[in-house]
């Protein structure tokens, strides 16, 4: 059987996205990892065979594009019609981000006429930054604190490269989703299922939506109400409202902001925390494809050990203030990414007390120019302080409202 719909799952390293093979499987999609067909090729690990490309790229391309053509052969010889394969589209060595050359491949594919879709997952940086250094400690890679040092710029300027190569594949005619990995294991199933073209169990089709909702004023009402963040009421009735919406509406695919956290800063300050507590991030539900541990310590001997130098990095504030812009761009790039790829953007409580909110209204204001349709979820007495001119989304007053407007009752 002919292969008809391909799925890249991609994204720096330390997303372990094997899991996310694991729910592809499930589903019934032919799975691969293309670094293990590489490293076969090369007889050598992907760490030392990516570092060859800085050499000269030119001479072992013809080894990984061997590697890809064996992939997509035991891939078609599944019966399936549909492929998920885990790969790097760029890899990072000695400070170098370099592309992989499964791109080219990949954009064949699309001219080709194949329906492939690209999901780059991304992951808070400090989660990345503990993983990688689990596995280094844990010896299944070499250590990197010498001449491959990897920090949180680092892993950032990666992520942002990485993204950028993923966006060129789109000329090809290929999709592209940003996925963050600390979504639901519930959504994480059902994107996949819709882009390999299975139906909602309730039959139909799957819809995507983006759900828009004050941050930056919650945190800073916890902080001065003295609330750890991931108690905090009125984050967890946000937290509340996302998981009811995805239960009553199984046929939709939700993408949160706040599964992505990494604007932390220190009490009373704007200097970044280098100390990642729960308590201090948005709280986030355990029905995930990873385990979180905390808190990580970004400024801890156990980095210094393994992964970059604390003194010269996170221990120096010029440093963490490089950081902290870094990390703002990636805000804004990422969140409306979300609302381009959504087929709609669900707005909850966009005059939260009684304020209008800078991101909400932006992300609101640029899905109406997109031509999307916007629901503002919104209690009455949130409702007077709205601006009526240039306003074009849909308002409701309540979680059950928008249930009706979905069709999920």
């Amino acid at each position: 059987m002919a292969l008809k719909r391909f799925v890249f799952l991609t994204g720096v390293s330390g997303l372990d996205l094997g899991k996310v093979l694991e729910l592809a499987e499930g589903l019934g999609a032919a799975t691969a990892k293309y670094e293990d067909y590489v490293e076969e090729e090369f007889k050598a690990p992907i760490y030392h065979v990516s570092e060859l490309l800085l050499v000269r790229y030119t001479a072992i391309r013809d080894k990984f594009d061997k590697a890809f053509e064996k992939m997509i052969s035991y891939l078609e010889g599944s019966g399936s019609e549909a492929a998920v394969i885990a790969a790097h589209v760029a890899y990072y060595r000695r400070s170098n981000v370099v592309a992989s050359p499964i791109v080219a491949k990949i954009a064949e594919l699309a001219m080709r006429g194949a329906e492939v879709t690209v999901i780059d997952y991304v992951d808070d940086y400090y989660h990345i930054l503990y993983r990688v250094a689990k596995r280094i400690e844990q010896g299944e890679t070499p250590g990197v604190a010498g001449f491959q040092v990897l920090d949180p710029l680092g892993v950032m300027n990666w992520r942002s490269t990485h993204h950028s190569i993923t966006e060129t594949l789109t000329l090809f005619g290929a999709k592209l989703y940003t996925y963050a990995s600390k979504h639901s294991r519930e959504s994480h199933e059902r994107l996949l299922a819709m882009l390999i073209g299975a139906e909602p169990p309730s039959g139909g089709a799957y819809t995507t939506a983006y759900i828009s909702h004050p941050i930056t004023l919650v945190r800073k009402k916890a902080e001065e109400q003295g609330h750890p963040l991931d108690k905090f009421p009125d984050a967890l009735e946000i937290e509340r409202f996302k998981k009811n919406l995805e239960k009553q509406c199984p046929s939709l695919v939700l993408f949160s902001p706040t599964t992505i956290d990494e604007l932390i800063t220190r009490p009373g300050t704007d200097e970044l925390e280098t100390r990642i507590d729960r308590a201090n991030r948005w709280p986030h539900e355990e029905n995930q494809l990873h385990e979180y541990p905390y808190p990580v310590d970004l400024a801890s001997d156990f980095f210094d050990k393994l992964l970059y130098p604390v003194n010269q990095t996170t221990r120096n504030q010029g440093y963490l203030s490089q950081l902290r812009n870094s990390i703002e761009a990636s805000i804004e790039r990422r969140d409306l990414s979300y609302v381009s790829q959504a087929d709609m953007v669900i707005a909850y409580r966009p005059t939260m007390y009684l304020l209008t909110h800078m991101g909400v209204e932006t992300e609101i204001k640029t899905a109406i120019a997109m031509g999307k349709p916007v629901y503002s979820v919104m209690p009455p007495e949130e409702r007077n302080i709205a601006y009526k001119l240039f306003r074009f989304e849909y308002p409701l007053f309540s979680t059950e409202e928008l249930l009706n407007i979905l069709r999920c009752k």
